[in-house]
């Protein structure tokens, strides 16, 4: 056993037994990819786990685990989502602070804003670390503007500083935040599990096949009407979608209009979206870069794409663009002009040469950057920088 091997071995063993609370605002655990990467994580590492969340609407779903040591405690409230909901949060806050200060527990992984508060009175009361996981930004993600978006930004960077580790999703947050007031902070991308390689061999196919999943709202200002726009006159492409919103009905119309050509399949769960996403030519993520948080954070669909090794098509402006221009493993466009589009997508259904090198550099920036084999590891270094 080599040295490095050794310490590592011993630092786990530090950490094996240790209570973890995760906590975010959200229920249930299986619609959010956040939450259960953070827990697939947590189980490698023999950890005690408990997940606070909020059900919003008594959903009859709930994460069953294999594991013994994991277990939910959830506050039933009906609330609505958005910024109405923040008129919520002080029985979410009470509800917080009341387990943590009665409960024995080692570490508190916040996820987002909304549920750091009580987290870090708790921690000052009872001694304990706490990390804030900012996977979203609430000011950008609710499209604040001047005055409100500055201070709903100091705000949240205040709370930086007393909390014992900051998570990031993506560097570009420093520029957002002009700086995170915390000298223990890590950038933990929202990286999928690596899976073995289950797709269809490319260019031997009838159709050349596009997939996205994910929440379909148009608050999120995803442009899917332009690309599905963009396939209308293109001869043998297929667009798959998946997920759940209020941009379903508008999908289903296209579908309707072009059904050899759209398929809509509802929810489907994480691993299925792997698969197919394994099994498509093309992935997606044409956000537009307002609300601020798509400038700012890359999104788990370009991650996908990476391990995948596939092809992603982007929209200019956006972090996911900065990344898949440094990585050459993709294309960026004006979201907003189909026409751009549809060239985008001829070029990769007609070029071999040029698909085939993408994805081989997608391969490659997962591998050598945004693995999630190397997130665990920054996870668990930080977890036992602050526990040991």
């Amino acid at each position: 056993m080599t040295k490095n091997t050794s310490w590592v071995s011993s630092r786990r063993q530090r950490l094996t037994g240790k209570k973890v609370v995760i906590i975010k605002n959200y229920y249930p655990v299986e619609k959010d990819t956040r939450v259960m990467k953070l827990l697939e994580m947590l189980k490698t590492g023999h950890f005690e786990i408990t997940y606070l969340g909020w059900d919003r609407d008594h959903t009859k779903l709930s994460f069953k685990s294999a594991n013994k040591h994991y277990k939910e405690v959830i506050m039933q409230r009906n609330a609505p989502f958005g910024l109405t909901s923040y008129l919520f949060l002080p029985l979410w806050w009470l509800f917080v602070l009341r387990w943590l200060l009665k409960s024995d527990w080692d570490i508190a992984h916040v996820v987002n804003f909304p549920s750091v508060t009580p987290a870090i009175l708790a921690s000052k009361l009872k001694h304990k670390p706490v990390v804030y996981d900012i996977e979203d930004t609430t000011v950008d993600q609710l499209a604040f503007k001047g005055f409100f978006r500055t201070l709903g930004i100091q705000l949240e960077r205040l709370h930086t500083k007393y909390v014992a580790a900051v998570v990031l999703v993506d560097e570009m947050q420093n520029e957002e935040f002009c700086g995170i007031p915390n000298d223990n902070s890590v950038v933990i991308y929202d990286s999928p599990p690596y899976v073995s390689n289950t797709g269809k061999a490319q260019f031997e196919k009838n159709d050349f096949e596009i997939f996205y999943a994910g929440y379909l709202n148009k608050e999120g200002h995803l442009n899917i009407e332009s690309l599905l726009e963009a396939i209308r006159d293109i001869e043998h492409v297929k667009v798959t979608i998946a997920g759940e919103g209020n941009l379903v009905e508008e999908i289903k119309t296209k579908a309707s209009e072009m059904p050899e050509k759209i398929q809509y399949l509802g929810w489907i769960p994480y691993d299925k979206v792997l698969n197919m996403s394994f099994d498509a030519d093309l992935l997606f993520s044409l956000r537009d870069p307002y609300p601020l948080t798509h400038r700012y954070i890359c999104g788990s669909k370009f991650l996908e794409a990476l391990m995948c090794g596939k092809p992603v098509l982007v929209n200019k402006g956006t972090s996911t663009a900065i990344k898949v221009i440094a990585a050459k493993c993709g294309l960026v466009v004006d979201a907003h002009n189909t026409g751009e589009i549809r060239e985008a997508i001829l070029k990769l259904k007609h070029n071999k040469e040029l698909w085939t090198n993408l994805a081989l550099n997608s391969e490659k920036a997962f591998d050598q950057k945004y693995s999630w084999e190397k997130m665990k590891q920054r996870l668990f270094d930080l977890y036992s920088k602050l526990l040991t």
